[in-house]
């Protein structure tokens, strides 16, 4: 019996003896949680009433140009409209009116003819995409109107008017823009040729 009690107290003290040697102890590691981050959704900013106004280029021109006139030039144009957001989708309508005229002098030798276009008014819808408070790009689809006039000749002229632009808030109330729009107005009985006009502006809106 003495022998069985001895054998048990040395095996007892050869299983305590590396934990008391400062034998090998696993480390307990520290795991940090998994937080996700989800993006903050845009805020609705661009949603509201606008009312501003742009300087641009215009030039027209007709299909085919030989000997017919090309209006062009600055001019400056009033913008209103109201936009709708939807997370990161804005949604408008719109409308602009150009307050001066594209014009071309047509020599014809011992005689120059004036030709303009003017009185160039649009009417729009735009879709655009808010990458952030500040910043919004978007695609317009319009229709314009608008009057030639020349020695003779006064025709109004209508048609589609596509376009593409950008958007920056520079705060809550005040923005600027960038745009380039094309205007195809069709066949010109006048002139027996189809009149396209390209436009660039630089616009400032004010938002409420």
């Amino acid at each position: 019996m003495r022998k069985y009690a001895a054998l048990a107290s040395s095996l007892a003290a050869l299983a305590a003896a590396p934990a008391l040697a400062g034998g090998y102890v696993a480390p307990v590691a520290d795991v940090e949680p998994v937080v996700a981050v989800t993006p903050a959704p845009i805020v609705g900013t661009w949603a509201g009433g606008y009312l501003g106004a742009n300087v641009n280029y215009g030039k027209a021109e007709f299909d085919p140009s030989d000997d017919r006139p090309e209006p062009d030039g600055a001019n400056f144009a009033l913008r209103g409209g109201y936009d709708w957001q939807r997370g990161n989708g804005v949604f408008g309508l719109g409308a602009e009116y150009n307050l001066a005229t594209y014009k071309d002098d047509l020599d014809l030798g011992e005689v120059t003819e004036e030709h303009e276009l003017k009185n160039v008014g649009t009417v729009f819808l735009r879709a655009g995409y808010a990458f952030s408070e500040q910043l919004m790009a978007y695609g317009l689809l319009g229709y314009s109107h608008a009057k030639l006039e020349a020695p003779g000749i006064s025709e109004s002229v209508d048609g589609a008017t596509l376009g593409l632009g950008a958007e920056y808030r520079f705060n809550p109330n005040w923005s600027g823009y960038a745009e380039y729009a094309y205007t195809d107005f069709g066949d010109v009985d006048a002139y027996a040729a189809d009149l396209d006009l390209n436009q660039v502006k630089l616009g400032v809106n004010f938002r409420f």
